[in-house]
């Protein structure tokens, strides 16, 4: 008797508690989404560590003891989660001297998937190639496998006929194309990268030999006199270089750029006949893209060795076309011109202009040479949704922590 009475007590007590939830449910009691994982914890407070000695060639030191305040670069990098978002990582040469390397980019993105990259610390440079494809081309003039940036640009080219053929044609000069004024009809800024009628992503998608196809587009502006914004003109840049060096591109970029500059991981992304796209493609770790800053503010050398000549650098820098934003007042680095495949421009800090050239590319991967103030900064991001406010996020960084982070400012 007494079992049974337990028994029954037993299944009473089951039986209110089923009935308790059921009433609980019935009168709309919350229930919990198994489905809903709670939120990331924010990430720790950044804690500022002089940066790694790998041994590639930069001379490290903590900020710190090069006069600069870390706490403006603390305070910068735990800013990057929320205001400056789309940044994926950042290096800062002060006087010469490596003094930050951070990269905190998480996951990869469908740019990697182009060159298989699986390092995250690896990144697309896209536009920021062009620069590089600059000194490539300053390099061969120093090499002398071009004669100077006055020589007919046809000449480096090896086809027998050109379509739309036009006397001006023979009239466009190197310099033309590194500057970007080669006269053909080309637009690529309007319709946007985002309308399927852009003419450089049709481009793209119905090319294969680049140089032959846009040197056979008609004449729209006499050589020298009109900026056309082209990725195919510098894909053709390194294509003359390879038609015109004992060595191929990729060989003669090795050879005499990222040996000299202790640069051993690159990926590519190549063209459909195989040659390395330098207006778009090519993928460094940050402190390595840093280092061409670093060598155009020693105008020209790296560690004392002469990589290429110092006029090449000045050169680079004349803003041979004029160029400013439609809406100035949005921006935090002010752009004037354009040089050889770098932009010009300047930063504005307590009421004084800091000359600031710029190799940029698409999503803001940007690298800022200032000389005046011995600064090299590249920045490497992921702003690749045109989103309202992405377009400024590194300049806004550049200008509001780092540059009054040096001493004297």
């Amino acid at each position: 008797m007494i079992t049974e009475n337990l028994k029954h007590s037993k299944w009473l007590a089951l039986a209110c508690i089923l009935l308790v939830i059921f009433l609980l449910s019935a009168c709309g009691a919350p229930a919990q989404d198994q489905g809903d994982a709670p939120p990331p914890p924010p990430p720790p407070p950044y804690s500022y560590a002089e940066p790694a000695n790998l041994g590639d060639g930069w001379d490290v030191a903590n900020a710190a003891d090069v006069g600069v305040d870390v706490s403006k670069l603390v305070e910068m990098m735990d800013a990057l989660p929320g205001r400056f978002d789309i940044v994926d990582s950042v290096a800062i040469s002060y006087q010469g001297k490596l003094i930050l390397d951070e990269t905190v980019r998480t996951d990869l993105n469908t740019f990697d998937g182009w060159v298989n990259n699986t390092n995250l610390d690896m990144h697309v440079m896209f536009s920021a190639s062009k620069s590089l494809a600059s000194l490539a081309v300053g390099i061969a003039i120093d090499e002398g496998v071009f004669s100077g940036v006055d020589v007919p640009f046809l000449s480096l080219f090896d086809y027998a006929t050109y379509e739309n053929w036009d006397e001006r044609k023979g009239e466009i000069l190197l310099k033309d194309v590194l500057s970007m004024r080669l006269g053909l009809a080309w637009n690529e800024w309007d319709p946007a990268y985002t309308s399927p009628d852009n003419q450089m992503l049709l481009f793209y998608e119905t090319e294969s030999d680049f140089s032959k196809s846009m040197l056979d587009l008609p004449m729209a502006a006499d050589p020298g006199t009109t900026f056309a914004y082209s990725r195919p003109a510098i894909v053709s840049l390194g294509q003359a270089i390879e038609n015109r060096s004992p060595l191929t591109l990729i060989d003669f970029g090795i050879q005499h750029a990222l040996m000299p500059l202790n640069i051993s991981n690159i990926e590519v992304f190549r063209t459909p006949t195989g040659l390395p796209d330098l207006g778009r493609g090519l993928y460094l770790v940050t402190r390595d893209f840093l280092k061409f800053g670093q060598l155009y503010a020693d105008g020209g050398t790296w560690n004392g060795e002469r990589i290429v000549s110092e006029s090449w650098i000045d050169a680079s820098f004349v803003p041979y076309t004029s160029l400013a934003w439609s809406n100035p007042e949005n921006y935090d680095w002010q752009l004037t011109g354009y040089g050889y495949q770098w932009w010009v421009g300047y930063f504005e800090y307590n009421g004084q202009q800091i000359a600031a050239y710029a190799a940029r590319g698409h999503g803001e991967q940007n690298l800022f040479i200032m000389p005046e103030i011995d600064l090299v900064v590249a920045v490497f991001s992921h702003g690749f949704n045109n989103e309202e406010g992405e377009f400024n996020q590194t300049f806004e960084m550049t200008a509001e922590f780092i540059i009054p982070a040096l001493p004297g400012m």
